[in-house]
């Protein structure tokens, strides 16, 4: 956050802030160092309020990056539709492969992650995942929008990722429960 607020804005070459932004190397190791080492110090307090702060600025994070990729998926659409018919059989490969991908992960997670019926809050996640492939397709499909099947196949590779991805730390989380139950049974 310090480098982020120091050198917003600068845009010549010549100008302080792009002299700290590019060179210190020095003086950054060691506030680099200072910054690791410093949350050891805290008491056990801070860092637990720190962990309910940190919930927002990790969605705050996955918002910042969800526009990323939606711009850089709309960003690869276009450059794809400017070059017209040459590009038009990688973007069926890509997008069959996006979409084979997410068909896979969506079974997978079905398999591992909700083997039983009662894993009602997995079951619903991935679910919700796969009805949003479906919708992003129909949508992108639709004739007054007229996307192409690209942009969803790569966004549900996204989706189906952050859906895996909570699953498996949803899944590392109940281990240290699970060890406890085999260890004193």
């Amino acid at each position: 956050m310090i480098m982020f607020w120091s050198t917003t804005r600068t845009y010549k070459l010549n100008e302080a802030r792009n002299k700290w932004h590019s060179g210190w190397w020095s003086l950054k190791i060691v506030l680099w160092v200072v910054t690791i080492l410093f949350p050891f110090l805290l008491p056990h307090e801070i860092i637990q309020i720190y962990g309910h702060v940190s919930h927002f600025g990790a969605g705050v994070f996955l918002l910042v990056q969800l526009i990323s990729m939606i711009r850089f998926i709309a960003w690869i659409n276009d450059l794809c539709g400017k070059y017209g018919g040459r590009c038009q059989i990688h973007v069926m490969i890509v997008a069959l492969i996006a979409y084979c991908v997410c068909l896979v992960g969506i079974i997978l997670m079905y398999l591992w992650y909700a083997p039983q019926p009662y894993c009602l809050l997995n079951l619903f996640f991935i679910t919700g995942t796969l009805i949003l492939l479906q919708i992003m397709t129909s949508v992108s499909l639709h004739s007054k929008v007229n996307a192409g099947i690209l942009s969803p196949g790569l966004m549900g590779l996204y989706t189906v990722y952050l859906c895996w991805s909570a699953m498996r730390r949803q899944d590392y989380q109940s281990l240290p429960i699970l060890w406890n139950f085999y260890q004193y049974s």
